[in-house]
This record gives structure tokens, C-alpha cells and sequence, in this order.
């Protein structure tokens, strides 16, 4: 078991020994690896700096040095490493017990003797004595430290090779970092063509490139460098520009009215900047546009549609259909005034957006399109102007007749915007004591057309009214408005009220007093009439002929027996009132009957018809200037 114990021992040892060999070649191996690849990128960063090569150029330094630097990387510190973890092959026993003994140079034959007993040993059967002899030179050898055989410090020689390369690395980044930085750039991007740098550079301000599709991009250049160039140019298409100069070390340039995607180049002096490419973002735009007009019924209109109109006038109710075709748009809005919601349409194509409306109310309307890139990129604004289905008008005239006022005739007018729905004449009666009756309606003929004349005739005795009842009435009409309701209008209220018994006894006495007023007034002016007619035919026969101061006289006469005439038939007019109205309201009275057939014979006496004849006969004779024809008229009618 000890022979055991000091041989694994002896192993474990030798094993210390093995990694610290591996580690001295590890930290060997880093030193050569950093020396020999700071070396090459020196050499490679300082050779584009002075020569600016090519892409092929360019290729082949920047693939040896990374084909270099794996090279030494894999052999001076990945191989090691892996050694050091005991994974691929590492050196033996007996090559440990070697490279020991040339440091402890009396132990070297004995450590490869023990190696090599134990190798016998596992072949004899018997080995006994072997293995006592194994154990005594282990023991001999036990306690010397194998691992001291590899001294690390001995690795700072190696420093000479790798701190050269980095300070120098170190100086150039320092003094001229440039002569690193863009000479590793242009190695990386080979690819890419580079010029040698010139005394200035472009600088494009907005390095987005993007403008909006049929709109104008400012491009605006700056100049850095020693040396400021006097004219900058661009090249458009092959088409070579003049920018315009705004500064010293500023320049502008517009283009135009950009449709699509335009690569350019700016240069001067020689000097060419990169490639650049201007960006177009689509615009949406709507290329036109229908709407359709869908009028309510009852106006009678006919739908139609209109092109590209967007300020429409309609009637109230019309359903409105838009239909928008645009092109590089995502999304069309509507906006209307006095709503801050934003609707989308409805889109049922590629460009193809529809809404629909009613229209109900004036308001105005914003179109707002969209896409990905530009929302809400353009906008514009329409009106909708409803014209409001307006209320009916009606107008009547009433005319009574003279003979009897409870005989009414009406005539009146009636029109709307678009026709109406009925015409109807209505009463309702209040009887003395204030009770409501209900409303009658009499419905008139169906109006026809927009406008009509009609006219009404209304007897009031066939309602048959009682002393103190009220009649109102009025005339009405209704539209056909089919979107808000049908709207009416009304004539002015009219009444008609049935005198009460009380009334109508102060109305009788009213008349009475009156009429004996008038017939007192009448027969004293009929007196003197005569008189005067008398007085006139006494000149006329002394006169030869009658002059015309005896015509203005007797002219006189005519006129006020003509105001006789009147006074007798007002009388007369009351008188009848009075009658009708006793008929009305009173009992048949034997002795108030005698006494108005007096009244009536009186008024009969005053103004009969051989006096009205006379009357006539005197005034054509006067006309022909016929003396003694007109005393003899004059003469019966004393």
C-alpha cells in the first residue's frame, strides 16, 4: 500500500509539473502572439494610410492579418490552454521526467528508472523485489519539488517582443489617431471604395433625405476642411447643377416638385462626396370623388350624382353618399364643424373609401388623408348647405253679406316649398256658460301642386246657435314634410258671437232710439225740401229760361233729397235689423207689430217709388236745361 501511496505520489507530481508547463507556454505564447499581431496591424494600418489601396488591396491585408493572427492565437495560446486541460495530446511521463532532469540533473536517471520498474512490474507476476525497489528510490527522490524546475519569471524576457508593438501602438494613437482609426475603418468596410482625403468634405445637414411626394426638399450642404471651395456643384441624372452659396462653408440647393426617388452626388474641385439618394414618401392623394345625392320622396326631386363637387346644397333629409378614389392612401377622415371626432370611412377597394350621410343641418366638413409614412398629410374642407323644407303659409279673406251676416263666404290662398297634405276649415263653439265644445274639422279638397287658391262658403244658421254662444274658426293646412314632421300653419282666429237676450234688448232700444231720430230728422227735412222745391218752381216760371244759378239751386235740392233717400234707408236697414232679430229672440207681440207696420208705411210714405222715379226724371230734364218739363215735374212732386 505505501509502495502504492508513493509511486500515485511520484504521478500527482509530475502531473503538478505538466500544467505548469503548459501555463509557462500559455504566458510565452501570449507574449509572441501580442508581439507578432500588433506588428502586423502596425505595419498594415501604416501601409493604407500612405498608399489608400484599393478593395482587392484592401481584401488581402485585412484577411492575412486575421489569417495571421488565428494562426498565432491557435498555436502560441489556444493549444496550450487546451493542453493545460489535459485535451488533445500532452507530453508524457517520461518527457516530464526529461525536461526535470536537465534541472535537477541527479534525479534525472533515477525518476526515469522508477518509471521504467513500474512498467516491469505490472508485466511480472512476481515483483516483489521491483517494487521494493520502486519504493526506495521514490522514497530517495520524495523530496525534491518538481514543479520548481519551470521558473514563470523567466518569461519577462519575452516582454522585449510585445511591449515594442504596443507602445508604439500606444504613441500613434495618441499623436495621430487618425493614421489608426481610418486606416482600420477603410480595412474593415473593403468592400467600399474610399478616395484620399481632401483638403474639405460635404456635410448634408439632413441626413433623413426624405421629402414628401410633390413637394419641394432644401438641401442644405455645409463645408468642413483647411481649404473652403468657392463653387460646389450636384449631379442629378448626369445633369450637373450649381448650388447657390449662403455662406462660406454653406450651400443650397432645391429641388423641385419631387415625384420619385433621385440619387445625386455634389462635388467640386475634384473633390466628390458619397452617393446619396433622395427619399420620396408617397403622398396620399384623392384623385376625385362622387357623391350622390339621394333626395327624400316627397320633394319629388330626382336623384342624381355630381363629380368632384364637395360644397353641396340640398334639402334637409337627403341621404349623401360619398365615394373617394385616391391613390397611395391608407386611410380618408371626416372631420365635421362643431364635433371634434374623427371619422373614418369605409374602405371596400384598394382605393376606393365611401361614408354616407344624411343631412340634417349647415355644417361644414374637413377631408383628411393618411397613409403609413404621413398621417393626416393633407386635408380639405367643403360645406353642406341644407335648405329646411320651410312651414306652410295660408291666407283668407272673409266677405259677409250685407243682407244677412250670418252668411260668411271665404277666399284665401295656400302654398309650400313642396306641397301639401290637406287644407281643412275648423270651429268649435262655446256655449254662454264658457263650457268647450270639441273641435269640427271639415276637410277641404286635397291641395294640388305647391300653391292653391280655394274659397269656402259657411252658413252659421245650420249650427243652429242659442242667445250668448261663441263660434271661433279658422282655416289650416299641413305640408308633407316626411323628415321632421308634417308642419301646419293657421289662418288668424275669427269669431263669431250670438248676441245675448240682454244684449239684444239694448241693441233694440239702440236701434229704436235711433231710428225715430232718423225719421224725425227725415220727415222735417222732407218738409223743408218741398218748401224749397216750391220756392224754386215760384223763380223758374218768372224766369224765361232757367239759368244756371237756378240749375246749381235745384241741383242742391237733388242732392240733399239723395241724403234724405240715404238717411231713410239706414233707418230702414235698423229697422229690419230689429225685425229679423225679434224673430230670433222674442215671442210674436200683436201691438209691437202694429206699431212697426206704422213705422214701415211712414218709411214708405218718406221715400216711395214714384218720389225716387221723380227724383230721376228731374235730374235728366235738368241735364237738357228743359224749363217747363221740370216745373211740372216739380210741380207733382209738390
Amino acid at each position: 500500500m505505501a509502495v502504492k501511496d508513493n509511486y500515485q505520489l511520484l504521478i500527482e507530481k509530475l502531473d503538478q509539473f505538466t500544467r505548469k508547463y503548459y501555463i509557462n507556454q500559455l504566458i510565452r505564447g501570449s507574449l509572441y502572439s501580442i508581439a507578432l499581431i500588433l506588428a502586423f496591424f502596425i505595419v498594415m494600418n501604416f501601409l493604407e494610410y500612405n498608399f489608400y489601396f484599393g478593395t482587392g488591396g484592401r481584401k488581402m491585408l485585412f484577411y492575412s492579418f486575421i489569417g495571421i493572427s488565428i494562426a498565432a492565437l491557435g498555436f502560441w495560446v489556444f493549444a496550450p490552454l487546451l493542453r493545460y486541460f489535459r485535451l488533445g495530446k500532452v507530453i508524457s511521463h517520461e518527457r516530464a521526467a526529461s525536461i526535470i532532469g536537465e534541472h535537477f540533473t541527479d534525479v534525472k536517471d533515477k525518476l526515469l528508472n522508477i518509471l521504467q520498474l513500474k512498467k516491469q512490474a505490472e508485466s511480472t507476476p512476481n515483483a516483489n523485489l521491483l517494487i521494493a525497489g520502486i519504493n526506495q528510490k521514490t522514497e530517495e527522490i520524495k523530496p525534491i519539488p518538481f514543479r520548481s524546475a519551470i521558473n514563470l519569471n523567466n518569461n519577462k524576457k519575452y516582454l522585449r517582443y510585445a511591449l515594442p508593438p504596443l507602445l508604439l501602438l500606444l504613441v500613434v494613437l495618441f499623436a495621430a489617431p487618425s493614421m489608426i482609426t481610418d486606416s482600420t475603418s477603410r480595412l474593415i468596410n473593403n468592400n467600399k471604395e474610399f478616395e484620399r482625403e481632401a483638403p474639405f468634405h460635404f456635410i448634408i445637414a439632413d441626413q433623413n433625405l426624405e421629402v414628401v411626394q410633390y413637394s419641394d426638399f432644401d438641401l442644405k450642404v455645409k463645408i468642413e476642411g483647411e481649404v473652403l471651395p468657392q463653387e460646389v456643384f450636384i449631379d442629378i441624372d448626369n445633369y450637373q447643377y450649381r448650388l447657390t452659396k449662403e455662406e462660406a462653408n454653406l450651400f443650397t440647393y432645391k429641388f423641385s416638385n419631387v415625384q420619385k426617388e433621385t440619387d445625386f452626388k455634389l462635388f467640386s474641385s475634384g473633390v466628390n462626396s458619397d452617393d446619396y439618394k433622395l427619399n420620396v414618401l408617397k403622398r396620399p392623394n384623392i384623385l376625385g370623388f362622387d357623391v350622390k345625392l339621394d333626395y327624400p320622396a316627397y320633394t319629388k326631386r330626382k336623384d342624381e350624382s355630381v363629380a368632384n363637387i364637395g360644397d353641396l346644397v340640398v334639402p334637409v333629409g337627403t341621404n349623401l353618399d360619398w365615394v373617394f378614389n385616391s391613390e397611395n392612401t391608407d386611410d380618408i377622415s371626416i372631420r365635421f364643424t362643431g364635433n371634434e371626432e374623427v371619422i373614418s370611412t369605409d374602405r371596400f377597394d384598394d382605393e376606393l373609401f365611401t361614408y354616407k350621410k344624411k343631412a340634417l343641418r349647415d355644417e361644414g366638413y374637413k377631408i383628411l388623408v393618411s397613409n403609413e409614412n404621413l398621417p393626416n398629410a393633407d386635408s380639405v374642407g367643403y360645406s353642406i348647405t341644407v335648405i329646411p323644407d320651410l312651414h306652410p303659409t295660408i291666407s283668407v279673406e272673409k266677405f259677409v253679406d250685407s243682407t244677412d251676416a250670418k252668411l260668411q263666404f271665404f277666399v284665401g290662398q295656400a302654398s309650400d316649398d313642396y306641397g301639401m297634405r290637406s287644407l281643412s276649415f275648423n270651429y268649435r263653439l262655446q256655449s254662454q256658460n264658457g263650457s268647450q265644445g270639441i273641435l269640427n274639422t271639415i276637410k277641404m279638397q286635397k291641395p294640388a301642386g305647391t300653391q292653391i287658391n280655394y274659397d269656402y262658403t259657411w252658413d252659421i244658421r245650420d249650427i243652429e246657435l242659442k242667445p250668448g254662444d261663441e263660434l271661433t274658426y279658422y282655416f289650416e293646412v299641413y305640408d308633407n314634410d316626411a323628415v321632421n314632421g308634417n308642419k301646419f300653419a293657421r289662418t288668424n282666429i275669427m269669431t263669431f258671437k250670438k248676441p245675448t237676450v240682454e244684449e239684444f234688448e239694448d241693441m233694440e232700444d239702440e236701434n229704436n232710439d235711433k231710428i225715430k231720430k232718423d225719421l224725425k230728422e227725415s220727415i222735417e227735412e222732407s218738409k223743408k225740401i218741398q218748401e224749397d222745391f216750391k220756392k224754386l218752381r215760384e223763380k223758374l216760371l218768372q224766369e224765361k229760361e232757367m239759368d244756371w244759378q237756378s240749375r246749381k239751386e235745384l241741383e242742391k235740392l237733388m242732392e240733399r233729397q239723395q241724403e234724405l233717400e240715404k238717411k231713410i234707408e239706414e233707418a230702414k236697414k235698423n229697422f229690419d235689423e230689429n225685425m229679423k232679430n225679434q224673430d230670433e229672440f222674442s215671442q210674436p207681440n200683436e201691438e209691437l207689430q202694429e206699431k212697426q207696420e206704422k213705422v214701415q208705411e211712414l218709411m214708405d210714405d218718406l221715400m216711395s217709388d214714384e218720389m225716387k222715379e221723380l227724383m230721376e226724371q228731374i235730374e235728366e230734364l235738368m241735364q237738357e236745361l228743359n224749363k217747363d218739363n221740370a216745373l211740372e215735374m216739380m210741380e207733382d212732386m209738390e
